[in-house]
């Protein structure tokens, strides 16, 4: 059992702040395997969320784990699980405005963690985001939702994800507590530019500011009055000029030490565009008030310049003492890495760790200062632009000369070097004289390593944390330094600092080297642990002490049938009070025996197991001669091993010759009367005067050892025979017992059949003869191997064979079957070539002569088969090979006589690529002209053994004529397509890019001249024919145009006019899915989704692609440029087997594949602000719910129910909606819905199915057939017997219609009577509804007057506006919901519904969405006219505060109503009297609201109608009837004058709003 951990005592539990509830839980967990896996990862926090962590903090006193996250802030127990979190965004926020009002628009932003500190002396938590222009607020430790201290007006950190911000708490001056901040000034990519906030200036790149508990938290802790400039910060400001875009600072580390801050950087070496990047450390006072220490001195870590990840911590004795240090002295750890070049800030993944003492830091940095008093040195060149002077002052917080710029660099040499590795993080401790550091990765891995000296070092354990996701620099310890808290970017881990748990002996314990592991011997639990937790036994370091170990083992081995005692001797065997067994694992199974410790100590005895046990254990593995089992030593009732080495049980029968029995060393006994090896001789052997005996058998014998066994040897190194002959055998014998071994046969294997014959033995019994035997096989194979054998007596037991003899058979006419190839087979085989066109021996040619390579005789008939190249450039020395058959059996019978279009071809100079018979390789000459002919061989100059080429070569003059592309990247890589004619010849073609030299005609330097002289790029050929060439070029040393220059073997082409440029190589600014929203890119397994990438020089590559990585693969998607700042790419397509999603999405790296720009191929590794490839859930797209998937076409838009996770998939061309043949254009896409339009008329079918199937396309790849569309207006189909009836009775309809416009005709001038008698009486009709109207508005203008005086006090009543407005628009309503509160059950819930409301409001206000959702409404049949009636009113209520929008709504409302109606040759008279729609009740409502403040001004108005109305109701008996008698005429009024308005403004169709007119008109006057 491992010790408990901390959490299982009440007393840690109050430690660390528990409540009752909390120890229990802590208990409960202690109860459980995991409180003592193996496994260093003790526990894990992940967010579901999926929020990117970027700080964490320990409180030393407590161990509670602070983690400042994107949007949030955690409190984690010591076990990280959660006690609080609070929301830190995202909120509105702009670069251009203040926290508050703002003019200009304001995304939802991220808020990024920059700074988080724990402050135990106040009890606070110190937060800094990246919003509103990185302001930071205190909040409780105890409850981090509770805000301490704000100060919105102080900009501490930087304001996007990548600029870097370091902060650390120290003391100040006056001895006040501060916050030392070091910030790089943020950048944003705006509209494709870069930009910065307008309140950059005000945030300093160093500063020190105050933590007082006052109103004034957060600013400079000094700050002298105006106009001064001074205080404890400092800007990169030179006179007036900045340099903080043009020379950015990374800030790396920083920390305090006795009276000193530090900040440790990574800047230019200068202000000029091009100086390498260094690192560099920089110290000022506590007490300075105004930064006059403020100090650079350059960081030098070898040959790695760039600072990673640094670290403060103390050095082990050991090491200390090298150092010439006490222990536990503070040292500075950084990880430093290689620069991609010379002038590139960016890192590689070659590492390094290098240790600097801070005393020989603080001694460096006082020298400089004392150099600057003498007068040598300058000032910070980003700060000033003196020189050091001469000073007599000595104070290093008050120099005379401020910004000293330090020249002598701190150098310290690697401790320990990485190849392929890249470091993120650092942490050091100290145990047992020891020191270990801990390093983290950028593939999520820790490395412990443990540090010997100055310059050595080794790992001695890696843990793979969170595979891929690089581990953060801030690597925390527990309060107990027993556990490493590692952050990765989604995941944080406690880990342990010692792997003692997973070493199960002391070897490995000790092996392994673990500074913190030991071995602890006791009685009954010896294991590999901390020394705190070996309380009751001796603990063994690996230092300066050894493990027990097995020193012998007698016997060391055993035949498995017999069972004995063994004695195992063993050193350092530790006391131990219970008694020691001995365990041998065979196979899964421990067989344990009882062990005796003897007299001395050193020496147990102990015996073997019972042989039934162990043979029945066995049995799986006795196919072999032997077993070795693993033999260990332990205490009685305890597993774990305390020695252990290898036993060796062997069993001599499973030998099977008698070479094999005497070879091992286990004393085993050949009987040769029976055939068998055994460990007793006594009772298997029969004879046992001819035994063999091995030499380490203890048995007596003559004959002994492997040489003494009776055996073959034989006679020659190979025996051959042709197939179809017969073979006598001859083999030598040794050791042959004659008086014993009689009968002899001769076995043999000839291709699976046994052939036996007589063999007998000479006088001498050194040779056996076999009788002949026929050699013959079937197969067609050149060669089959017949094993041999020679066996004895009854029994057929077989003579050894120590090295197997088997004969060679074989057929010449497999060989070889062309006569050149018989002629040169190995003389060995005695083949030759047969008359009747065969190779053979010369016994099986049985018709016609026969003839070797040996009598000199040609083959007849040679053949030119091909040749290749097929022609030269006229400089010839082209190579060509010949193929073919019969060329010679020897180069002299070509050498001489080939020739290519009848000159001469020159062999000797390739003398060796010659091959007899089948190829000839000879270079052409040089011709003067173009010309051609045919290759000719001679063989031996004999003119009637002559060979022709069937094909023609030419002698030819390439000619060049273009290239593209004509522009490539400095780093090469191009795919250069060269065009011209006859660029196929010659043998061997090179490209070659030459740049153009310099013009230095007026310059009389030789360097310079030398230096113009033209430089030669290779350009690799990939691809040839007769018109183009394809070559990859190499990189440049430098940018501009170059020559391309083609060399056919000795020809020479230059291209001339048309040059090929170097530009500097391409590079990305960033990378975004979409270019309104710039949101980070990412992809789903099926491909498709867009990304832009924004930079310089992108057109110049000819095929970029898109490289994703995900495992140890890449997948890649080709990328199109738009041009030289723009390009776009399709993100690639993932197996579904490789895309397998956890809980989250992925964060990939990624990059691109340009050419040979290989700074882009991990382009997200190494530009941070790039972001990750975040790989989404493909979307899942719902078929349709109705009834067989068929859904009903009712409405203008299609809406399609997905489940799209995916952030970036909102691009509207990733989903295509097909209907049927035809494709529905989508018009928006949402998280859960798609919106298309579908084809005005339904589209053909891709099935057979009676509606067109809807199909949903997903990134170009995945297709989801989700239904079937049903247009109202689609055809029926109809069976046969169906359309030959309706045909007949279009036919008699037909018949009919004839017969009326027959009648009709008749009839017709009387119709045209009735008709002009009917247009006559509609006219007098309108002219008498005219004048009825004319004196209606006559009378009501004479008769309507305003109210008197008499009524002024009785007062007229009046609703007010709340009121009259609800009574209009819920007239039959008592009690009002809008007037209400939101009933909310769960008062937790009310934020969220707030919030869901106020998202409603903002959907409201966007046109096209109300729009959307007011016809998909009306759109439904269950949508009642009493549903549509408290719509409008609600909708009028939500719209009232913007009544121009309202008007715009009710205005496209009406025009589309008027345009139904229009299009349904509807009547226009009751267009507005039916109220089907939500516009014609909107319409009351908006005169409603637009009428009041006319209808409470009215009586006030004084004009002769208002005073005719006031003497008119002074004699009535309602004046308030008078007054809604005034109003409803003024109603009139401004409905006429908005009918008149409506009608030219809005729609041609004027009746239409007369119509409404008199409708409203028409309702008043019945009111």
């Amino acid at each position: 059992m491992l010790p408990t951990t901390e959490l299982c005592t009440m007393t840690h539990a109050k430690k660390f702040g528990f409540n009752s509830l909390g120890v229990a839980c802590a208990l409960l967990l202690c109860l459980f395997p995991s409180c003592h896996s193996d496994d260093q990862i003790v526990t894990e926090f992940r967010d579901d969320g999926a929020h990117l962590f970027n700080n964490i903090e320990v409180n030393p006193s407590n161990g509670i784990v602070y983690v400042g996250a994107v949007n949030k802030v955690y409190k984690l127990n010591p076990n990280l699980l959660t006690w609080n979190a609070v929301i830190t965004g995202p909120f509105p926020d702009s670069i251009k405005c203040l926290q508050g009002e703002c003019k200009y628009e304001k995304p939802l932003t991220d808020n990024f963690n920059k700074i988080l500190l724990v402050d135990e002396d106040r009890d606070w938590l110190i937060v800094c985001g990246s919003i509103f222009q990185g302001v930071c607020e205190v909040k409780d430790l105890n409850n981090v939702s509770r805000i301490v201290r704000k100060q919105d007006s102080q900009f501490v950190a930087a304001s996007n994800a990548t600029a870097s911000t370091v902060g650390f708490l120290s003391k100040g001056p006056y001895q006040q507590a501060v916050l030392v901040v070091g910030t790089t000034v943020a950048t944003h990519v705006i509209d494709g530019r870069i930009d910065v906030s307008q309140y950059w200036g005000k945030i300093p790149a160093v500063s020190s500011r105050t933590l007082n508990d006052t109103a004034s938290i957060f600013d400079f802790a000094v700050k002298s009055p105006p106009p001064s400039d001074k205080g404890t910060f400092v800007h990169f400001q030179r006179g007036g000029t900045r340099y903080e875009l043009t020379y950015p600072i990374e800030y790396i580390y920083g920390f305090t030490d006795n009276d000193f801050n530090y900040l440790l950087t990574i800047q230019r070496q200068s202000l000029e565009v091009g100086t390498p990047y260094i690192s560099k450390i920089v110290r000022f006072c506590q007490s300075d008030v105004e930064f006059n220490s403020f100090t650079e001195m350059q960081l030098n870590c070898g040959d790695y310049p760039l600072l990673q990840a640094a670290s403060v911590g103390p050095l082990g004795k050991e090491l200390a003492a090298k150092y010439s240090m006490s222990a536990n002295a503070k040292v500075l750890l950084g990880v430093f890495a290689k620069s991609s070049s010379s002038h590139s800030g960016i890192p590689v993944s070659d590492a390094a760790l290098c240790i600097f003492k801070i005393y020989d830091i603080d001694k460096t940095f006082n020298q400089s200062h004392q150099q600057c008093n003498e007068g040598y040195g300058s000032s910070i060149s980003w700060i000033s632009s003196l020189n050091c002077y001469k000073s007599v002052s000595d104070s290093l917080c008050k120099p005379d000369f401020a910004y000293l710029n330090g020249t002598v660099p701190i150098s310290s040499s690697p401790t320990a070097t990485f190849t392929d590795t890249f470091l993120t993080a650092v942490a050091v401790n100290s145990i047992h004289n020891d020191t270990v550091v801990f390093l983290g990765t950028r593939n999520g891995t820790i490395m412990k390593l443990n540090i010997n000296s100055p310059t050595s070092a080794y790992v001695y354990d890696e843990v793979v944390v969170d595979a891929g996701s690089p581990v953060n620099s801030d690597l925390n310890f527990d309060p107990e330094q027993q556990h490493l808290y590692v952050m990765t970017e989604y995941k944080l881990s406690k880990l342990r600092v010692q792997s003692c748990y997973g070493h199960v002996t002391c070897s490995e314990c000790l092996g392994a080297r673990d500074a913190y592991c030991g071995w602890c011997f006791t009685d009954n639990n010896s294991r590999c642990s901390m020394q705190g937790e070996c309380l009751a036994g001796d603990w063994v370091y690996y230092r300066n002490s050894y493990c027990a170990a097995i020193d012998r083992v007698e016997p060391q081995h055993l035949q498995v049938t017999q069972k004995k005692t063994l004695k195992i001797y063993v050193s350092n065997l530790p006391a131990v009070e219970r008694a020691f067994i001995c365990v041998f694992d065979v196979g899964l199974r421990h067989l344990e025996t009882v062990a005796v410790k003897q007299e001395g100590g050193s020496v147990i005895s102990c015996s073997t197991p019972d042989t039934d046990r162990l043979i029945a254990t066995l049995v799986p593995s006795l196919e072999e001669e032997f077993y070795t089992t693993k033999l260990a030593v332990r205490v009685s009732g305890n597993d774990v091993d305390i020695v252990s080495t290898n036993f060796t049980f062997f069993d001599c029968s499973r030998y099977r010759s008698c070479y094999g029995c005497m070879e091992n060393n286990f004393g085993c006994t050949w009987c040769t009367s029976t055939g068998r090896c055994t460990h007793n001789p006594d009772q298997y052997c029969e004879d046992r005067a001819d035994n063999v005996h091995s030499a380490s058998s203890v048995s007596v014998g003559q004959h002994r050892g492997s040489l003494d066994c009776p055996m073959i040897i034989q006679t020659s190194a190979e025996i051959l025979v042709a197939s179809g002959e017969y073979l006598q055998l001859l083999v030598g014998v040794r050791n042959l017992l004659p008086a014993l071994m009689t009968s002899y046969d001769c076995q043999f294997n000839i291709d699976g059949i046994i052939t036996e014959t007589d063999a007998y033995l000479n006088e001498s019994a050194e040779t056996i003869s076999c009788e002949s035997a026929l050699f013959q096989y079937s197969r067609k194979v050149d060669i089959v191997k017949a094993p041999f054998a020679v066996v004895w007596g009854i029994k057929k037991l077989p003579l050894d064979d120590k090295n197997p003899v088997d004969v060679t058979v074989y057929k010449c006419s497999e060989m070889a079957a062309l006569c050149g190839g018989c002629l040169l087979l190995d003389p060995k085989y005695h083949c030759g070539w047969c008359d009747d066109g065969t190779c053979n021996t010369q016994k099986q040619c049985l018709s016609g002569p026969w003839f070797d390579s040996i009598n000199g005789t040609i083959c007849a008939n040679p053949v030119i088969t091909n040749f290749s190249p097929t022609s030269s450039p006229l400089e010839g020395e082209t190579v060509i090979t010949i193929e073919g058959s019969n060329l010679g059996i020897s180069f002299d019978d070509i050498s001489p006589y080939v020739t290519v279009a009848e000159q001469p071809c020159n062999c000797s100079a390739y003398r060796d690529l010659y091959v007899p018979a089948s190829r000839i390789v000879c270079s052409t000459s040089r011709v003067r002209s173009i010309t051609s002919g045919d290759i000719v061989v001679l063989v031996r100059g004999d003119s009637r053994y002559v060979a022709t080429s069937t094909e023609i070569f030419s002698y030819v003059d390439p000619q060049l004529e273009g290239i593209y592309p004509t522009v490539g990247p400095q780093s090469g890589g191009t795919k250069l397509t060269i065009a011209g004619q006859y660029l196929d010849a010659g043998s061997s073609v090179k490209v070659f890019i030459i740049s153009q030299p310099k013009d230095t005609a007026g310059s009389d330097s030789r360097v310079e001249k030398r230096q113009a002289t033209a430089v030669e790029q290779s350009c690799s050929v990939v691809y040839q024919n007769s018109s183009h060439l394809i070559c990859l070029t190499s990189e440049a040393k430098g940018t501009g145009s170059a020559i391309v220059q083609v060399k056919f073997d000795k020809a020479v082409k230059n291209l001339l006019g048309i040059p090929f440029e170097y530009k500097q190589d391409p590079y990305i600014n960033s990378t975004a899915s979409s270019l309104e929203n710039g949101k980070g890119i990412g992809g789903i397994p099926s491909g498709g989704l867009k990304v832009y990438v924004q930079g310089y020089n992108l057109d110049i590559i000819l095929s970029p692609k898109l490289r994703v990585i995900l495992g140890n693969r890449d997948y890649k998607s080709d990328c199109v440029c738009l041009n030289s700042t723009l390009m776009v790419c399709d993100s690639p397509q993932f197996p579904a087997a490789a895309a397998v999603l956890g809980e989250r999405p992925q964060a990939l790296e990624y990059g691109f594949i340009m050419d040979n720009v290989f700074s882009l191929l991990n382009a997200s590794s190494q530009q941070e602000a790039l972001g990750k490839f975040t790989l989404y859930p493909d979307p899942v797209v719902h078929s349709f719910s109705e009834v067989g998937q068929i859904k009903k076409y009712k409405t203008d838009y299609l809406a399609i129910s997905i489940d799209n996770q995916c952030e970036v998939c909102n691009q509207e061309d990733f989903f295509k909606v097909w209907i049927g043949q035809e494709p529905c254009n989508v018009s928006s896409v949402a998280a859960t819905l798609i919106n298309c339009i579908p084809p005005a008329v339904q589209p053909g079918r891709d099935t057979k199915e009676q509606y067109p199937d809807v199909t949903v396309v997903v990134g170009g790849v995945r297709k989801y057939v989700i239904g079937y569309l049903q247009y109202d207006t689609e055809d029926l189909l109809l069976p046969i017997w169906a359309i030959i009836l309706i045909v007949t009775v279009g036919v008699l309809l037909i018949l009919v219609i004839i017969i009326v416009v027959v009648k009709y005709c008749m009839n017709m001038s009387e119709s045209e009577k009735e008709a002009k008698t009917m247009r006559q009486r509609f006219d007098w009709i309108e002219m008498q509804v005219a004048a009825e109207c004319k004196d209606a508005f006559a009378e009501l203008q004479t008769d309507v007057t305003f109210p008197s005086e008499d009524v002024s006090g009785f007062g007229i009543l009046f609703h007010d506006y709340k009121n009259y407005a609800l009574k209009v628009l819920f007239p039959n309503e008592l009690n009002y919901a809008v007037l209400g509160d939101i009933e909310v059950e769960d008062e937790t819930r009310r934020p969220v519904i707030n919030k869901a409301l106020s998202q409603f409001s903002q959907l409201i206000d966007n046109k096209t969405f109300l729009l959307l959702f007011v016809r998909t409404l009306e759109s439904d049949k269950y949508f009642t006219m009493k549903d549509r009636n408290v719509f409008a009113s609600y909708l009028m209520v939500a719209l009232q505060g913007n009544m121009e929008y309202c008007t715009d709504i009710l205005k496209t409302l009406l025009a589309d109503l008027i345009e139904k109606s229009m299009q349904g040759n509807g009547n226009p008279k009751v267009l507005l009297r039916r109220t089907e729609s939500v516009a014609e009740k909107m319409l009351p409502a908006w005169f409603t609201f637009l009428l009041y403040p006319l209808l409470k001004v009215s009586p006030s108005l004084s004009t002769a109608q208002g005073q005719s109305f006031s003497i008119h109701c002074s004699r009535s008996v309602c004046p308030f009837y008078c007054n809604c008698c005034y109003q409803m005429f003024i109603f009139a009024v401004v409905c006429l004058s908005a009918a008149v308005f409506l009608c030219v403004c809005m729609y041609p169709c004027c009746w239409c709003f007369f119509i409404f007119w008199l409708t409203c008109s028409h309702q008043l006057f019945l009111f």
